[in-house]
């Protein structure tokens, strides 16, 4: 992979400081291209048994598939019928000149058709759905050459948002995006990539396949001078972040700033508008009290119109109290004629252009129309089609459209139309961008702003990645809008909770502050099997001797074996993946009656299976119950819970069976065991008495001593620790490990290991406890 080094947002921009700060926590990123393997030919029986629709495109290129799809042993079918296991949208693939709007409404059609049978599907891969763009074979990072634009397309990227956040709402269905250079047989690349490949998003062309790679960038192009005869025009600016920016750079450069919006403003002597706070609240409440034959969807869209016009209001009155030129001008973007009104609005003094309108409308897609998902595209995509148009041609200083981290990654569940709406917008803007001619032109991909913009449920939105401040967000986009540069920017931070479709098919920058947690919980992951949101995961897993260095330092009985330490990672890892489904994103944090039987894993093919349930409201009461099978034999388990764990565990009420150590013993004694942790004799120091028990230094494990990787996954776990207290653990005969629970504390670095009665824990340096164990011991099996 290509290496790629991160730095903050703003370090090394040549402006005002106060401009080009950085944002922490959040890397600034751009987009570039990097090759990846060639996939094998699909064989004549790859598809057999399973029923196949490709649509849209034109006719010619739709037998192409079709006939490649017969040719490998599957069938076609004329209509999306509910039986249908792939669909193959070649989108607006053949016809540069085709209009979106129709294609779309037929993918949202065929998308209803099969909802339901796919959404509760659990088997991973059954269903299938993949888009073929015409964005060059470059995914439109790159311009495209002159005898390839009557093949390209840029509003093809529309279909990529929406097949990257399909998995959000159809979890176990398998998407891809593959985008198709000019020379390729669309057939064949389509169904190796359905086939055998692993990557969302994928370009082929001249032979080569490429993926997306993100590259940390700081803002680093020269100054763009802007002052008082500069208008800076911004639709969609009058609310929310929109207006923040708008106000910011009045403020900052003293140009005069256009905002816009559909509606036009109230009168100022209306009730409602003038009220304050508290008086709205009442009117609000009045509303739904007296609605008549109204219907309360109807009264809740009224009381927001107003509550909308009430925050223009304000924030027009904020501006005009620090001395800022800001104007508000009513435009629906959707619509030509009233675009060119607003440009011609803006004088002769426009050098900057930013497209800020966007409206989101967060709903499962089963229950939006073809026309619904229409109307959120066309603000976005058509919004900036006629602000281009309207233009004319006029040269700027800066062109740049405002879009969402949606596009790029995925949305959230109810977002396929939104994410389709910022995804085919950053591809357009790489088109303009490469025929305008302009020195910026600039695409802005944001995760969620912290308490404003569109987002309707901030914390729902919190799970998926952390939101940016709005204070250090704004201070990033003045940078932008005041720095030189041309390209898709993103503004990433920790990513939260994403599906095992979404882990395993994104690039993932090589210095990455995040990119350790991700590849490890990637390795981890396995093949996915069966997958369904906080409910059910099965995987499979292959530790092969030949790179998993700790099966050298392992024995039961002689032979090579799995620490127990790992199968207990394993065990968390998977209970990660079923979190509750309410409240905000959280880690397991205990487990109850959980047991290893290291002697049974006779081989190194493990099935993991995981079911989760409890009360949707919060995570006290949620529980994940994980097994690991051999052979249809289950080796291991545990009971995983989310709740609050105490500082200190406290001992066992219960003095039966024996505690981990008596007390008025020598200290713990390695014992003649059948199993055996070899590292156990040089990385445990000698166990010395405390005033709770025992305790021993313990050298931890490092990464590359279990796997042999240039890039070795890091676990969560404390191994060596944990290994310690398996191997002094009380109980004979030893052919099941087991513990009456297991508590994570805290995270941190690990010291030592301590002994109690009834208690084992690892802590750090401070004596602070990271994990505890309840009466750890060897029992019968």
């Amino acid at each position: 992979m290509t290496e790629v080094v991160l730095s903050p947002v703003g370090a090394a921009a040549g402006g005002d400081p106060a401009v080009a700060g950085p944002v922490p926590g959040f890397v600034r990123q751009t987009l570039g291209l990097v090759a990846v393997a060639p996939l094998p030919v699909p064989g004549p029986a790859a598809l057999a048994g399973r029923l196949v629709h490709v649509f849209n495109g034109t006719p010619a290129l739709r037998e192409q598939v079709g006939r490649t799809v017969r040719a490998c042993g599957g069938r076609t079918a004329d209509e999306p019928d509910p039986d249908v296991d792939v669909l193959v949208d070649l989108t607006l693939c053949g016809d540069p000149e085709a209009d979106w709007r129709e294609p779309v409404r037929r993918t949202v059609t065929a998308l209803h058709r099969v909802y339901d049978r796919w959404a509760a599907e659990t088997q991973v891969g059954r269903r299938q759905f993949v888009a073929v763009t015409a964005l060059g074979g470059t995914l439109g990072l790159t311009a495209p050459h002159e005898a390839d634009r009557r093949f390209t397309n840029p509003l093809t990227g529309i279909w990529s948002g929406l097949c990257k956040t399909l998995p959000r709402e159809l979890p176990a269905c398998r998407s891809r995006v593959v985008d198709l250079g000019p020379d390729v047989d669309p057939g064949p690349a389509v169904l190796a990539e359905l086939l055998a490949g692993e990557l969302q998003e994928v370009g082929v062309r001249a032979g080569t396949r490429r993926a997306v790679l993100p590259r940390a960038e700081p803002v680093d192009g020269p100054p763009v001078d802007l002052g008082v005869d500069d208008v800076l025009l911004m639709t969609g600016g009058a609310r929310g972040i929109g207006f923040e920016i708008a106000l910011d750079m009045a403020r900052r450069t003293g140009c005069r700033v256009v905002v816009s919006g559909r509606r036009p403003l109230p009168a100022d002597d209306s009730c409602w508008l003038t009220a304050d706070d508290d008086g709205f609240a009442a009117l609000g409440r009045t509303a739904y009290l007296e609605r008549g034959g109204r219907s309360l969807p109807a009264v809740r869209r009224e009381v927001e119109l107003m509550r909308q016009a009430r925050e223009i209001r304000h924030n027009l009155r904020r501006a005009a109290g620090v001395g800022a030129r800001i104007e508000y001008a009513v435009c629906d973007v959707t619509r030509a004629e009233e675009v060119a009104a607003l440009v011609a609005t803006a004088g002769p003094g426009l050098s900057v252009v930013v497209h800020n309108a966007g409206i989101d409308q967060p709903t499962r897609l089963s229950r939006k129309t073809p026309d619904d998902v229409v109307d959120v595209i066309a603000v976005k995509v058509d919004g900036f089609r006629n602000l281009v148009g309207a233009l004319a041609g006029r040269p700027l200083k800066v062109l740049c459209a405002v879009g969402s981290l949606t596009g790029r990654y995925g949305g959230m569940v109810g977002q396929v139309d939104y994410a389709a709406a910022n995804e085919g917008l950053a591809r357009l803007v790489m088109w303009v961008g490469h025929h305008r001619g302009d020195p910026v032109v600039k695409s802005l991909s944001w995760p969620t702003w912290d308490g404003l913009g569109l987002i309707t449920n901030l914390e729902a939105a919190s799970r998926y990645m952390r939101p940016i401040p709005v204070a250090a967000g704004v201070r990033a986009w003045a940078a932008e809008l005041t720095h030189g540069g041309c390209g898709e920017v993103g503004f990433v931070a920790e990513i939260g909770e994403m599906t095992p479709q979404q882990l395993a098919g994104i690039t993932v920058p090589s210095d990455w502050a995040d990119r350790v947690p991700l590849l490890t919980r990637r390795f981890l992951l396995g093949d996915v099997v069966e997958f369904t949101p906080h409910r059910l995961l099965t995987t499979r897993h292959r530790i092969d001797g030949g790179w998993a260095q700790l099966l050298a330092d392992t024995r039961f009985d002689g032979a090579a074996a799995v620490p127990v330490s790992v199968l207990l990672e394993y065990l968390l890892d998977g209970a990660r993946w079923l979190t509750p489904p309410m409240g905000p994103l959280v880690s397991p944090t205990t487990a109850d009656r959980i047991w290893v039987r290291p002697g049974a894993l006779r081989s190194t093919g493990l099935v993991r299976r995981a079911r989760g349930g409890g009360p949707v409201g919060g995570p006290a009461d949620w529980r994940v119950c994980v097994e690991l099978e051999q052979d249809g034999q289950v080796v291991a388990r545990g009971e995983f819970g989310f709740g609050p764990v105490d500082a200190a565990t406290p001992a066992s009420p219960d003095p039966t069976p024996p505690g981990p150590v008596d007390v008025t013993a020598a200290g713990p004694t390695l014992l003649p065991r059948r199993y055996a942790w070899l590292p156990y004799l040089t990385g445990v120091g000698p166990w010395r008495r405390t005033d709770a028990g025992w305790s021993a230094e313990v050298e931890p494990v490092r990464p590359v001593d279990l796997f042999v990787s240039t890039e070795p996954p890091r676990p969560v776990l404390p191994l060596a620790h944990l290994e310690a207290l398996v191997a002094v653990a009380p109980g004979t005969p030893d052919e099941v490990w087991t513990a009456d629970a297991l508590s994570l504390h805290a995270t941190g670095e690990a010291s030592r290991a301590e002994l109690g009665d009834g208690l084992a824990r690892v802590v750090d340096r401070r004596g602070t406890t990271l994990l505890s164990l309840r009466r750890p011991r060897w029992v019968r099996g």
